[in-house]
This record gives structure tokens, C-alpha cells and sequence, in this order.
């Protein structure tokens, strides 16, 4: 028995001198070093028998940034210095706030797009296609169609160089959009609605000649696509001008049937009827029209000679006289003798005879192309050619400054049909008054700041779709960057006022659909981009002191 246990301890012995050599069961075998040997004993480890993540989500999702719109980078070259813009954001006489509308497809888009080419030189349409500057959305790329309203402040001439100051909203055609009309009606002071002169008036043009009027806001007509009429439908000059009066009649009986305002009439000869073709850069009204005859033969009152260019009148040639009675039965109207015969000549001389006739009659009306120009294809080079004959668009500016009160003027209609408190009051004087002075309730608030009152309608996303800016109208005081205000939402009143929050406003842009302009401040009567108060916002919104406004 003594010799058996020398031999165990042998074995023993010789085991130990030979590690690996002992005979070990296969699930006691250790192949690889424990999670806890190799991170060490302060790391936890967590092993799943069961995939929790899908196959199509990755393990390590790659960097994407999200873009929803078109913007640009940098500020564009424009006509106008940026701070002469910023100058008469303090004059509200020189500024008009205006919704362009109108039914589906019928030019408004295309004609903000002609406004920004007048105004930005480095901004140009591609060959044979439309800008379409104002539709920012990718989806409104794609489809064709605007969605959502879009504004533009930029600086425009009139007929006598003078500068205005215009907010225009682009507002979608589309009868399922009509909210985005209802945000910009609600912060303009007068519209001008887009009727396509081969299609006239549709049910929407009806719906927002409507709306307009219970808005009471002042109404314009932009009679646009007239090239239709000529190059498309090949009406005579004579039929053309019954169609366009038709179509102004039809406007007018409809505005008759929802306002009891009786001077709200439409008429060229009044000036808030203007007519257009956007893809030909075409724009006039009456009197811009006549003002090309007097530049082109002088010693003529412009003025008095749009006068006589609309209804059933007619120039004499022998007695240079303009009579109501056909002086023969081959007499045209004046407004087709002096504005669709030479129109329809040049588009004509245009599209049927460009290498022959086409230079000499140019000449005549003293328009020069290069050679390069004149091999143009035919679209390109009407238009052209439209654009060095008519100019600028002028005769749009004269209308909407002539017949679209300005923030100042239109402020006490404004107030009245929207504000809810009292009109009478500080406060609802102030906004009757477009007042921008801080200095004007220093005596009646005591912390002695201005009355800041700012409506906004609309939320704008970033390109990035990460948050929200407020757009509104400022009623009365100055909002500047870094102030603190108060946002009281849609169901804010004195008794609850669970619905209202303190903000701190961040930057402060002015807006021109694909860009931006940063500003310290702006005053009453402007159309303002906010950053920051956002949060409580859920539709419209007020925006004003923290304290002290409390009517």
C-alpha cells in the first residue's frame, strides 16, 4: 500500500512538471481568455444570444444632413444697397405690403420671378426655363406647384424713378393651400389677383375676390398671360380686347356682389388694372404704356393720353382728335390701335421674320441686339426683345403705390377688422397709427418702453427643418434682436392667461424667398423673420412687452 501512494505521488509530480498533458473534458476545455481577463474586472459586459437591432438599421449610422429647401449661401449682388433697404424700413409711406393670389397656374410665381431678375442682375433664368424663385421647397421643385407662401421684400422704381419698399408674398394657387393665402392676406394691406387672360376668371379667382373683401383689404388685377391671346389662341386684336373686358367686367360684378363699398371699382383707366405676360418680361399699365409714346415721340401728356386708351373711343387721324363715335366703320378703339396692333406686331415680327425684317423694325423702335443675340432661338429672343421694349416694371409699381394704402395709411383698417381689444385705447392708437417711436408710451408705461405689438401668421422651418422662425407684421413699436418679449397664443386672454410665455427673440432677418437679411431691429409696418419664439407658438400669435400692455 506504501508503494501505491509513492506512485500517485509521482504521477502527481510529473503532471505538474508537464502542464497540458492532463486529461481534461472537453466542456471544461478554456480556448480563450474570459471578457473580465481582458478588459479587467471594473468593465461590465453584457452578452445577447438575440439580434434587438434590425438588419436595415446599421450599427454605426453614417453623418446625414437633412436639407428641405433651396437656399442661397451668401447675400446676392442686388440693383439697391442693402442698407438703402434697411433706411426705408423706417418710412412706412414708401412701403406697400401686398399678397400676390390667384388660381392654379396662372403666372405669379413667374412674375416675382421677372421682379427678382430686375432686381438682382446675377440672378437669370436657364435656358428656356422657368426661375421659379419663391418656391424654396424641394417638393415644390419636383411637383411643379407652390406650396407654401413665400415672401420677398425687395426695393422697386416707379414711373418716375421714385423707390419703394415692397413686401410681396407669393402665395400657392392650389385650392388645398388656401390657408397659406388666408396667413398672407392677414398681415397685407391690399392683393393683387393674377387672372389668366385665355382661362379668365376660375372658381378660385371667385373664392379669393371673396376673401379679399371680407379681409377689406384694396384690390388689384393683374390680367396676366396676355401673349396667349396672340401667339397661342391667334384671336384678333379686336377679340383680344373683348376678352380682356370681359374679364374686367366679370370681376367687377363679382366684387359688387360681396362688398357694399360702391367705389371699389376696377377699371384701366382707374390704374389698378394692369396687364402682363411674365414669360415674356411683358408689364404695363395704361399710363406706362403711353409713357413709351411720349419718350419715344415727346411733347405728349402722358397722363392725359392714358385716359382716352380704354372703352369705346377712338382717334380721328384727320382731326388728331379723340372722338366716342367710330369716325369710319374701320376705326379701331384706341386701346387697340395704340396697344394690341404694335404688341401684336412685335411678336409676330418676331416669331415669323427674324432674318430679314426683324433689325430694321427694331431699329425703328430703337432696340439694338447683337449678332450673337438675334441667333437666339425664339423664346429666348421675344423675350428679350419684349424686355428692352417695355423696361422695367414699372407700371405694377405705380398700381399697387397708387391704389395699395401703405402700412401708415392702412393701419386704422387693419386694426379695426383684426385687434380684439380696445381701438379707442394707448395701445390700439398706437397700432391705428403705425407708430415705431419707443418714445410714445414712455409716459404711460412705466418702465418707459415702446409698444411693441407684432402679429405674427406663419412658421417657416430652417433648411435643415431642426426648428422654427416666426413670420409676422410689426403693428406698432420696434422689435429688436435680444429682446425679451411676451408670446401670447390664440386662446390668450386677461382673465387666463395660461396660453402666453416669456421669450428672449434671437436674431432677426428680413426675408427674400431664398435668402436672408440679418437686422438689429425693425419698426412698425415691416413684415419680420423671428428667431426664438418659436416654442409656444402653435399657429398665430402675438408677440409683445413682457409688461405693461395689458389692454
Amino acid at each position: 500500500q506504501l508503494e501505491d501512494d509513492d506512485d500517485d505521488d509521482d504521477m502527481g509530480e510529473h503532471d505538474d512538471e508537464h502542464p497540458g498533458m492532463e486529461v481534461v473534458l472537453h466542456e471544461d476545455k478554456k480556448y480563450y481568455p474570459t471578457a473580465e481577463e481582458v478588459y479587467g474586472p471594473e468593465v461590465e459586459t453584457i452578452v445577447q444570444e438575440e439580434d434587438t437591432q434590425p438588419l436595415t438599421e446599421p450599427i454605426i449610422k453614417p453623418v446625414k444632413t437633412k436639407k428641405f429647401s433651396l437656399m442661397e449661401q451668401t447675400l446676392p449682388v442686388t440693383v439697391y444697397e442693402m442698407d438703402f433697404l434697411a433706411d426705408l424700413m423706417d418710412n412706412s409711406e414708401l412701403i406697400r405690403n401686398v399678397t400676390l393670389c390667384g388660381h392654379l397656374h396662372h403666372g405669379k410665381t413667374c412674375f416675382v420671378d421677372c421682379l427678382i431678375e430686375q432686381t438682382h442682375p446675377e440672378i437669370r433664368k436657364r435656358y428656356d426655363q422657368d426661375l421659379c424663385y419663391t418656391d424654396i421647397l424641394f417638393t415644390e421643385q419636383e411637383r411643379g406647384v407652390g406650396i407654401k407662401s413665400t415672401p420677398v421684400t425687395i426695393v422697386l422704381p416707379d414711373t418716375k424713378g421714385k423707390s419703394f419698399l415692397f413686401n410681396i408674398i407669393d402665395t400657392p394657387g392650389h385650392v388645398n393651400f388656401s390657408d397659406e393665402v388666408t396667413a398672407g392676406l392677414r398681415i397685407s394691406d391690399g392683393v393683387v389677383l393674377f387672372i389668366d387672360a385665355a382661362e379668365g376668371v376660375m372658381l378660385n379667382t371667385e373664392r379669393l375676390i371673396k376673401h379679399a373683401v371680407q379681409e377689406r383689404l384694396a384690390v388689384t388685377v393683374c390680367i396676366n398671360k396676355i401673349d396667349r391671346l396672340i401667339l397661342e389662341l391667334k384671336l384678333p386684336p379686336t377679340d383680344a380686347y373683348y376678352k380682356l373686358r370681359h374679364i374686367v367686367d366679370e370681376v367687377n360684378g363679382l366684387i359688387s356682389m360681396y362688398s357694399t363699398d360702391e367705389n371699389l371699382v376696377l377699371s384701366p383707366l382707374l390704374g389698378n388694372v394692369c396687364f402682363s405676360s411674365s414669360q415674356y418680361s411683358i408689364c404695363f399699365t395704361l399710363g406706362s404704356f403711353a409713357k413709351i409714346y411720349a419718350d419715344t415721340y415727346g411733347d405728349i401728356n402722358y397722363q392725359e393720353f392714358a385716359k382716352r386708351l380704354w372703352g369705346d373711343i377712338y382717334f380721328n387721324p384727320k382731326t388728331r382728335k379723340f372722338t366716342k363715335k367710330a369716325p369710319t366703320s374701320s376705326s379701331q378703339r384706341s386701346f387697340v390701335e395704340f396697344i394690341l396692333e404694335p404688341l401684336y406686331k412685335i411678336l409676330a415680327q418676331v416669331v415669323g421674320d427674324v432674318d430679314t425684317t426683324l433689325p430694321r423694325t427694331l431699329d425703328e423702335l430703337g432696340i439694338h441686339l447683337t449678332k450673337e443675340e438675334l441667333k437666339l432661338n425664339i423664346r429666348p429672343l421675344l423675350r428679350l426683345v419684349c424686355k428692352k421694349f417695355f423696361g422695367e416694371f414699372t407700371g405694377f409699381v405705380d398700381m399697387c403705390v397708387q391704389h395699395i394704402p401703405s402700412p401708415k395709411v392702412g393701419a386704422k383698417t387693419k386694426i379695426e377688422h383684426t385687434y380684439t381689444g380696445g381701438v379707442d385705447s394707448d395701445l390700439g392708437e398706437a397700432m391705428s397709427e403705425c407708430d415705431p417711436d419707443e418714445a410714445h408710451f414712455s409716459l404711460s408705461l412705466s418702465h418707459g418702453k415702446g409698444p411693441l405689438m407684432c402679429h405674427t401668421t406663419k412658421m417657416y422651418s430652417t433648411d435643415d427643418g431642426v426648428q422654427f422662425h416666426a413670420f409676422g407684421r410689426v403693428l406698432s413699436g420696434t422689435i429688436h434682436a435680444g429682446q425679451p418679449v411676451k408670446v401670447l397664443g390664440e386662446n390668450y386672454t386677461l382673465e387666463d392667461e395660461e396660453d402666453s410665455q416669456i421669450c428672449t427673440v434671437g436674431r432677426l432677418w428680413i426675408s427674400v424667398a431664398r435668402y436672408h437679411i440679418e437686422v438689429n431691429r425693425v419698426p412698425a409696418g415691416n413684415w419680420v423673420l423671428i428667431e426664438g419664439v418659436d416654442q409656444p407658438i402653435v399657429k398665430t400669435a402675438t408677440v409683445t412687452e413682457p409688461r405693461g400692455n395689458e389692454e
